[in-house]
């Protein structure tokens, strides 16, 4: 017994000796750097040499306490790499919570793959990467890579905070200019951090420490919205072997419009004798381009080609033409080709695209976007945009992909920043008409149109070619609360050109009445609102954002059952707000000898962002529209 007393006392010492000396034991993490943390980073240093115009060396050590499963995500360790790129080392290091060393993977262990994604047919990057499966939370990875790269366009920006629920130790940026190439910086959101700072021409050194974490609130901006970035661009610089410049959006434009796009748009004869002859019955040029826009998704599919210039070259136009795909890049250079051979302008157009709009900074040049429009300049009009990945989306839609963000023109004079179109909650609606005839028993059948136009027309127009199956499986969920439901076939009517969808049902269902004694309690809101339910149990620290207004509108018809009358009925409501306005009126009617409840409903919800004070108005706000828009009316038998 006292041998194995001993055995354990010599262990806890050993264990106690260990998290004293290593620099990565749990324990040493501040308090206040755990709370609402899933990871903390507790060292990284990213480390950007510059020695040539077209050769950089990025050097990263990467220190992560990794709390919980939740945090597994912020232990990636590895490096995308390809021909114009190579990993000059990679190492990977585990420690568990006493900061003891339980794993160490070295280069050759690293396993090495192709980086295409779905959807992707071509690309030269590859990702080499280390796997690692914890066994016990909480544990630190130690990361450390060096890799050499022939571009230099693109620096790495400086983004120390991760994510929600993700602390920062310590957070170092370097940049060392041993090339003497003139650079830009960019600080956001730095106004009020306590930073290190070192700037010169030789380069810059930024230190963040002792940042806690961010906890997620419903409606919180997106994380760049408000953390500390720091982004640096060279004047001059290089993009696989081809060097160029440019400290303007003019400039830079040209640049890239010379290097990537020029004399890629030839086509073959006999294409552009087929367009002229699609075209020659259209009376002007937009009818024109809306032809060609047909023949592009009738006659091309999307395929991700990652080659070319680092990717961002497009493939020419008569080879999309051949083989009938492309990317974003190809088939918008195709679809302008096409409008280049009946002498309609059009541009190419740099974008970030996603639901979460982003803009091309119109205030730091530098190489930006993820995706590729054409833009179509009308004079004195409102512009037309063409997104051209899509076999399905109208002419002129852009939809909430792209909608109302800073883009790049790349024209041949230079480029531009301009402002792709805004979708105001006026135009994105949906109204609906619902005449529901009910029974005594609570059983109920009727018909719905919807029509649905701006932005919910992009949510909505993909249903019509879903399995029947889905598509009643779509209205079930999203009407969970009616029960029983049983729907026919539904109807439904895509009118392209204007953007607008029709959804027309047929329905039964049961229970949509209570009993209270001899009464009936009639619920005046057939179809529920998407309204938000926002906490104020913990306070609010972040602003609320709404990214996209809309407005709905409803008008609900219910046929009473025969031989009930009204005994109640709630008055008619109004809400203004700063946040938007919502009011339901009902009113009795009689038609062809029978009794109806008609009620209108209209709900608007603002687009913008508001402070965190405002959390208890938004509440209210919200509250009052679930809380009125679920009133009753009480029917009783007729006498």
């Amino acid at each position: 017994m006292f041998r194995i007393f001993s055995l354990l006392l010599m262990l806890f010492i050993s264990a106690a000796a260990v998290s004293q000396s290593s620099p990565y034991a749990v324990n040493l993490i501040d308090s206040k750097l755990k709370e609402n943390s899933n990871a903390v980073v507790r060292e990284e240093i990213l480390s950007i040499a510059i020695e040539a115009v077209d050769k950089m060396r990025i050097n990263t050590r990467k220190v992560v306490t990794i709390l919980n499963e939740k945090g597994d995500r912020y232990a990636f360790a590895g490096d995308f790499y390809s021909d114009n790129s190579r990993i000059k080392h990679q190492s990977l290091f585990i420690y568990d919570k006493n900061g003891a060393e339980i794993k160490k993977i070295k280069a050759k262990q690293f396993n090495d793959r192709s980086a295409i994604s779905s959807g992707t047919l071509y690309s030269d990057t590859r990702v080499s990467y280390a796997e690692f499966t914890p066994r016990e939370y909480p544990y630190t990875v130690v990361y450390e890579s060096e890799v050499e790269m022939g571009s230099t366009i693109f620096l790495p920006d400086w983004s120390p905070v991760r994510g929600f629920y993700v602390s920062v130790e310590k957070s170092t940026y370097k940049v060392i200019n041993t090339a003497n190439i003139e650079y830009r910086i960019q600080e956001r959101n730095m106004e009020e951090l306590e930073l290190e700072k070192d700037r010169s021409s030789n380069g810059l050194t930024y230190t963040l420490q002792s940042f806690p974490a961010y906890r997620y609130e419903t409606l919180s901006p997106p994380l760049q919205d408000f953390t500390p970035q720091l982004l640096v661009a060279l004047n001059e610089f290089s993009l696989v072997g081809v060097k160029g410049s440019g400290s303007n959006w003019n400039d830079f434009g040209k640049w890239q419009y010379d290097n990537l796009i020029a004399g890629r748009n030839q086509l073959p004869a006999a294409t552009v004798k087929k367009i002229t002859a699609l075209t020659s019955g259209a009376k002007d040029d937009v009818e024109k381009a809306r032809i060609i826009y047909d023949y592009v998704q009738q006659n091309s599919r999307y395929i991700s080609v990652q080659l070319g210039i680092g990717g961002w070259e497009p493939i020419p136009a008569a080879e999309v033409d051949q083989v009938k795909y492309g990317d974003c890049k190809g088939l918008t250079n195709y679809t302008k080709a096409l409008l280049d051979s009946q002498n309609i302008p059009s541009y190419y157009a740099v974008v970030y695209a996603g639901e979460e709009k982003k803009d091309i900074d119109p205030n730091f040049v530098s190489m930006q976007g993820n995706h590729v429009i054409l833009n179509l300049p009308q004079e004195g009009k409102e512009d037309i945009w063409l997104e051209c990945t899509s076999q399905t989306l109208p002419f002129n839609y852009l939809g909430d992909f792209t909608d109302e963000r800073h883009v790049l023109l790349l024209k041949p004079e230079g480029g531009e920043i301009v402002k792709t179109r805004t979708y105001a909650p006026s135009e994105n609606t949906q109204e609906s008409k619902v005449l529901v005839s009910l029974a005594e028993d609570g059983s109920f059948s009727g018909s719905l149109e919807r029509l649905s136009k701006g932005i919910p027309y992009g949510n909505i127009y993909g249903i019509s070619t879903a399995a029947e199956k889905d598509q009643v499986l779509f209205y079930k969920k999203q009407w969970g609360h009616l029960k029983d439901l049983n729907l026919e076939t539904p109807v439904y009517v895509n009118d392209r050109e204007k953007h607008e969808f029709l959804e027309q049902l047929q329905f039964t269902g049961t229970k949509y009445m209570s009993k209270a004694g001899n009464r009936l309690l009639l619920p005046l809101t057939f179809l529920s609102l998407d309204t938000y339910s926002v906490s104020g149990r913990d306070g609010r620290n972040l602003p609320i954002k709404i990214g996209r207004g809309g407005t709905e509108i409803d008008h609900f018809e219910f046929e009473l059952p025969q031989g009930f009358d009204i005994e109640a009925m709630p008055e008619p409501v109004n809400i203004e707000s700063e946040f938007g306005s919502f009011s339901m009126a009902p009113v009795l009617i009689e038609k062809e000898g029978k009794k109806y409840i008609k009620v209108d409903r209209s709900y608007t919800l603002n687009e913008g962002t508001w402070p965190a004070s405002s959390l208890q108005e938004f509440r209210e706000f919200m509250y009052s529209i679930h809380a009125l828009g679920n009133q009753k009316a009480v029917l009783v038998k007729s006498d």
